[in-house]
């Protein structure tokens, strides 16, 4: 018996293409956010419909959806609210995942059945915090991504009957859990109500490179110098969370649900990360180490370099990405979607150019198959050297032993360059 309860893990949905990949490659639950009431409106494909079928899909593999209300909306902002809530609620989703007081105290009035968790919106950073809101009815708390590993367990000691979750993989803000206003200032786009340009990732220049700090009688005439290499200052630019070195902390500080953040990125990139947790959780609740394949995987898709956050110290330079504001590309780009095998040919829709010379896998929720190229050829049957991108149809041999039972499950990706320890397990 494993010394550590077995955490959900929480993958992002940002389309019904997301929800079937992160399930089937190892997540127990998915959120996606629902239009104009959550904090991802770019990019947000779900329609009610998709709703209905993402949550019926998760509840027939025996998993959980989770419905995002998160924004901190404006007075003007409220008059269709209780009609979208209501039409959501009947859907019957797990949970709601939201952050304004006053529109949770409205959905647990209106629809008691169906949980409430506390969004990471609402900063919650205290025992007291957790309490209070576990007082009005919130079932859990997802907690503020400003604490440290050491005040996860003194809230963890100090509510144990209260749900808890934490972010472990994903993209960071400069701000206090999100609740920013760079974007709104530069651009008129609220980052509070969804519509954040990350505009804190662009790259500044300096038309002084000093600022006298007048505001401080001790330290007038004190200056301030602002660096800046020949890529400009990048203030802001967090690298990206990860947490696979402290997944075994974190299992035992009893933490009821794991959290990947990437609503807004591929359907394959939420199976991988999916799969890498999936594999790493196994592990250690068996007692076993954490494989090599998790850490590998996640190296090899697109970050902004690695960091535990403030899950644990770090130095400002193990935590800012102060060379670009462009993430790596990974060595794993996803190049097709497999449709069908007809004939022993794999039937592949284009999503970014490869040709016969190329390194590709096909992901499936089981591992990553080698693919044989040099047989390339178009949807008419005639050889091809190259898919030169989106919107064309080429097929190859298809593996042995493969099924598409199931085709969004499945990805072809190109390894970018030849490493053997960037090759897919």
């Amino acid at each position: 018996m494993s010394k550590y309860a077995r955490p959900e893990l929480l993958a992002p949905a940002g389309s019904i293409h997301h929800v079937r990949a992160a399930l089937s490659y190892g997540a127990d639950a998915v959120y996606a956010g629902i239009p104009r009431w959550s904090l991802r409106v770019r990019g947000n494909g779900f329609t009610r419909e998709d709703f209905k079928t993402g949550i019926e899909l998760a509840h027939s593999m025996g998993k959980k959806f989770f419905a995002v209300l998160n924004v901190i909306p404006h007075a003007r902002r409220l008059s269709t609210f209780e009609e979208d809530l209501d039409s959501v609620a009947a859907l019957k989703p797990d949970a709601f995942i939201m952050a304004d007081p006053g529109l949770i105290d409205l959905a647990l009035t209106r629809h008691p059945e169906i949980p409430v968790h506390l969004s990471v919106q609402a900063n919650t950073v205290n025992p007291l915090s957790v309490k209070f809101w576990q007082k009005l009815g919130v079932r859990r708390c997802i907690l503020a991504r400003e604490l440290s590993l050491s005040e996860i367990g003194i809230i963890r000691e100090a509510c144990p009957d209260m749900e808890l979750e934490v972010f472990i993989h994903g993209a960071l803000c400069i701000a206090v859990s999100g609740r920013c206003l760079i974007s709104g200032l530069l651009s008129r786009r609220d980052a509070n109500v969804g519509n954040c340009n990350n505009s804190c990732r662009w790259r500044f220049r300096a038309r002084s490179l000093s600022v006298e700090l007048e505001e401080c009688e001790k330290r007038q005439g004190e200056w301030f110098t602002l660096d800046e290499d020949e890529n400009g200052s990048y203030l802001f630019n967090s690298r990206d969370l990860c947490a696979l070195p402290l997944l075994e902390k974190l299992l035992a500080l009893n933490i009821d649900s794991l959290k990947i953040e990437g609503r807004s990125r591929s359907p394959f990139y939420g199976a991988a990360v999916s799969r890498a947790y999936r594999l790493a959780i196994d592990a250690l609740l068996k007692g076993e180490p954490v494989p090599l394949e998790s850490g590998r995987l996640l190296n090899a898709l697109p970050s902004r370099k690695f960091t535990t956050g403030l899950l644990e110290p770090h130095l400002p330079h193990e935590t800012q990405d102060y060379a670009s504001n462009s993430p790596h590309k990974g060595r794993l780009e996803l190049c097709a979607a497999p449709e069908a095998i007809d004939g022993g040919r794999l039937r592949l829709r284009v999503k970014n150019r490869f040709d016969v010379k190329s390194t590709l896998f096909i992901y499936t929720p089981k591992g990553a198959l080698p693919l044989e190229v040099t047989d390339l050829r178009d949807e008419n049957g005639a050889p091809a050297e190259v898919a030169p991108g989106d919107g064309y149809i080429r097929t190859v041999p298809a593996p042995e032993g493969l099924t598409l039972e199931h085709p969004g499950e499945n990805f072809v990706v190109r390894l970018r360059e030849e490493d053997e320890e960037d090759r897919p397990a």
